[in-house]
């Protein structure tokens, strides 16, 4: 009896020690599963990217001459245009607008007395030519006494200097003269209504070769003189104006090397920072939030073909280099982690997760100068969940 329910206490503390074992393995933290990288040396450049569009950087537009009828432009967006020779656009000149009885006679007082204006000044003018033939003969008589000695040096002289004032004062006649008929011309064109003859068609050309990259005015319509008609351009001289933030365009200057990518061909375009612009403007973001944008242009220096499909308009990114690092110390940018207002990675040490403050230098999409706090070979945790903590155990994803 007694062995039997020794043999009892035996059995049920075994029973009570499996399964203490078992809820203490169930119970137990288990290690988190992360992924672990190295650190190492390599080249590493910081830059700043943001979107923009591509441009022309010189574009005209032209405007209409006159004010008049336009025609139908036949031209269409992307058409090749040569300087001189393409003509963008057909104007007929406006028609005069029509007289009243008031206006029709005060007009026609003003081509009467025109004419008579002109026809005083032509018997003016016959007048002074022959008072200037009749010096000239006299002039000839006197040289010719002069030479025999009948005439003195004093009456040549005057005779000359007449002579010279009389065909001056024709000169100053036909002046005049010319002055009355274009007053004549005018009052006349003032007479003149919508049934005079109309003028030709003014033929607007290019004033630069390169491609049509809008059409201002395409319908046939009625347009004053300097209304736009179309933009043409030179495909040659694309550039990109990439929309930085205030803050990331203090860091940019003239002459950076710079990039486009993600503009919808393949690989990267390598272009040049031409100008920072001196203005910010507001722009509010998708989110709306009103954000401060610097204008940075960015010109290709590649060769043409590689962009030739890209147009005005068309949205691209631009990263600009503001400095290079060709052996540097680099990790993940996704082992960082925020601690204290700075930088922090966990170290993957023995199984257990350590906490290592880091000092941050250049940064890219994917990559982290580090230049404190690690050395080379040093594995990092990449992506640390929030069961990841500083002493905690973790294991190795596919270990």
């Amino acid at each position: 009896m007694a062995k039997t329910r020794w043999t009892r206490w035996v059995l049920g503390g075994v029973v009570v020690a499996i399964v203490a074992s078992l809820l203490g393995l169930t119970l137990a933290p288990r290690p988190a599963e992360v992924v672990v990288t190295k650190v190492a040396r390599g080249p590493i450049a910081e830059t700043v990217a943001d979107q923009g569009y591509a441009r022309v950087r010189e574009a005209y537009v032209v405007s209409a001459p006159v004010s008049g009828r336009l025609e139908r432009v036949p031209l269409k967006v992307g058409d090749r245009v040569e300087a001189g020779a393409t003509a963008v656009a057909r104007i007929r000149p406006a028609s005069p607008d029509l007289l009243d009885p008031r206006a029709r006679a005060q007009a026609q007082a003003g081509v009467a007395a025109a004419r008579a204006a002109v026809g005083a000044a032509q018997a003016q003018h016959d007048q002074l030519a022959a008072q200037a033939r009749k010096t000239e003969n006299d002039l000839v008589r006197v040289r010719i006494l002069a030479d025999k000695g009948f005439a003195s040096r004093q009456a040549l002289d005057v005779a000359e200097s007449t002579a010279r004032a009389d065909r001056a004062a024709v000169r100053a006649a036909t002046a005049t003269l010319n002055v009355r008929r274009s007053e004549l011309a005018v009052a006349q064109a003032a007479l003149l209504g919508p049934e005079a003859a109309g003028a030709q068609v003014v033929t607007v050309t290019s004033p630069a070769s390169g491609y049509v990259t809008r059409v201002l005015q395409e319908s046939e319509r009625t347009v004053q003189m300097g209304a736009p008609l179309v933009e043409v351009s030179d495909q040659r001289g694309l550039e990109t104006a990439i929309e930085f933030l205030s803050q990331d365009a203090v860091r940019i200057r003239e002459g950076m090397p710079a990039e486009i990518y993600d503009w919808g061909g393949p690989g990267v375009l390598p272009a040049l920072v031409r100008r920072v612009e001196p203005q910010a403007f507001t722009k509010t973001s998708a989110l709306g939030v009103e954000e401060q944008r610097v204008l940075v242009m960015l010109q290709f220096t590649g060769d043409a073909k590689t962009w030739r499909k890209l147009g005005p308009g068309y949205r691209v990114w631009g990263r600009v280099i503001l400095r290079r690092e060709a052996d540097a110390l680099k990790a993940p940018l996704g082992a960082l982690v925020r601690q204290d207002g700075g930088w922090a990675v966990y170290r993957f040490v023995d199984g257990r997760a350590r906490l290592t403050p880091v000092e941050v230098g250049a940064l890219t999409d994917r990559e982290a100068e580090i230049r404190k706090g690690l050395s080379p070979g040093q594995a990092v945790i990449v992506f640390p969940s929030d069961k990841v903590r500083d002493g905690g155990r973790v294991r190795e994803r596919g270990n």
